[in-house]
């Protein structure tokens, strides 16, 4: 009883193949091995895998079965799952060996799109995509970025049987897929209980202040100078010198894997390098607010940027579609006041977040933080931010110059705003709330542009709506 009472509050993961005696028992027991080595358990997350033609109870091919030993699993207790119904039912984000098995899992089960993805999509939109979300939102972002994205097919796993030869250089990738999507897990999972205990900001190497949310960061290891000083550069603006915080990050950045284990079995994020751990503290600062303040603030996933006087326009779209480069072209000229998650209180107010800037730079497969201040953004203004217009935007290279704004009726508007709000379902009234807002900054606008730069000769009237 109390593993189904675990299971039932925990985030559903199936990995899927044809038979589930190959790379689908290697990929759950692969990412089973690394979120377990971050602290993240079967209460939080549970992974599981089953086959579209699989024969219930065969056992795991013996290709897998070394694969996952080779790489530290668990071989044991496994017997093949054929893909029913009910498993469609309560899964919550499905990874599939290849796109042709993704497009048959979608075809026999209907209800399985849109949270689907093989293993080479999920390197290429975690790589490429800033989902600084909760976790039980990631299918919905990462689905707009499949759906919008240029996405690499070049190793989609083939059968185990037709690669005896290549079969330690799939399980590699396989194992290197598994970690990077357990690093981007574990960023946006709340601190393990064991934290609970300690004060927050007890030895800090800083505090950041994220609209209205004091999250203590501690950093360590052996590069620990190099990422504290990195770190309070990204977040000038957010650091804060309260005595009191209400979450708290720890991450390491360390060359020896054993510290790097050490540090991750007590739950600290921990990683080889100061850039990869900065690209995950922004994800992670930003969820831990985001919990923090979960049916008390409406938080958009939208850029914001106001006048001297403290007007705020939100630009509303998903993670991936521009809005880190229309805050970073607009905010030379506006305040920038988010690029990412925009919280708004009673009576309109918004409480600023001017985090790092995440940016991605040449070859790297992780994106750089750079500080607003870096970027020579404008400041925050002075004195209360009051919203006084939203407009969902969408990048189409297609337009012409001159951007297309559109009214949206209510009920239409509602249900695309719907989609770019986190924790919709714990405000009060729901919907009710979402449609006071609109209506109080004057309904919404749907505007599609070619480039950011082509928005500025509309900002006057935007932010001047207000009035």
């Amino acid at each position: 009883m109390a593993e189904e009472s675990a299971s039932a509050t925990a985030f559903q993961v199936l990995l899927v193949d044809a038979t589930n005696t190959g790379r689908s028992v290697a990929g759950e027991r692969l990412l089973r091995k690394h979120l377990w080595a971050r602290g993240v358990g079967r209460d939080r997350i549970r992974v599981t895998s089953a086959g579209l033609n699989a024969e219930d109870g065969a056992a795991m091919q013996d290709l897998a079965h070394h694969v996952i030993v080779r790489h530290g699993g668990s071989a044991q207790g496994f017997t093949a799952r054929s893909l029913g119904a009910r498993m469609v039912e309560v899964t919550d984000l499905f990874i599939v060996g290849t796109g042709y098995e993704r497009d048959e899992l979608v075809r026999r089960h209907p209800r399985a799109r849109g949270r689907s993805f093989t293993m080479a999509e999920l390197a290429d939109l975690y790589r490429g995509l800033d989902v600084a979300a909760p976790l039980h939102e990631h299918p919905s972002v990462l689905e707009h970025g499949r759906v919008t994205g240029a996405l690499s097919v070049e190793w989609d796993l083939p059968p185990w049987e037709h690669l005896e030869e290549r079969a330690h250089a799939v399980g590699d990738r396989i194992d290197e897929v598994a970690l990077s999507i357990a690093d981007a897990w574990a960023a946006v999972l709340p601190n393990n209980a064991s934290f609970d205990a300690i004060s927050a900001v007890d030895g800090a190497t800083y505090v950041v202040d994220a609209f209205g949310v004091r999250v203590s960061v501690h950093c360590d290891g052996s590069e620990r100078e190099a990422l504290g000083g990195g770190g309070r550069r990204a977040w000038a603006r957010c650091l804060t010198e309260s005595s009191d915080a209400e979450a708290r990050v720890d991450i390491v950045v360390d060359e020896d894997p054993e510290v790097l284990a050490l540090a991750r079995a007590r739950g600290a994020l921990a990683f080889s390098d100061t850039e990869r751990a900065l690209h995950h503290l922004s994800s992670a600062v930003t969820v831990r607010a985001i919990e923090q303040r979960a049916g008390s603030l409406v938080m958009l996933h939208a850029a914001g940027l106001a006048s001297r006087d403290g007007d705020v326009v939100g630009f509303i779209a998903p993670s991936g579609t521009g809005k880190t480069t229309l805050a970073r072209t607009l905010g030379a000229h506006y305040g920038y006041i988010t690029d990412e998650t925009l919280a708004i209180d009673v009576g309109r107010t918004v409480l600023a977040y001017p985090k790092p800037l995440s940016v991605l730079s040449g070859a790297s497969p992780t994106k750089e933080q750079w500080g607003p201040e870096s970027l020579d953004l404008m400041p925050v203004p002075a004195g209360r931010l009051r919203l006084v217009k939203l407009a969902l935007v969408e990048r189409d290279p297609s337009m012409s110059a001159e951007p297309l704004v559109e009214e949206l009726p209510l009920l239409h508007g509602l249900a695309l705003l719907a989609e770019q709000v986190s924790y919709l379902s714990r405000l009060p009234q729901r919907l009710h709330t979402l449609a006071d807002l609109v209506e109080s900054v004057g309904g919404l606008v749907r505007i599609r542009y070619r480039e950011a730069r082509d928005l500025l000769p509309l900002m006057p009237d935007l932010v001047g709506s207000g009035r």
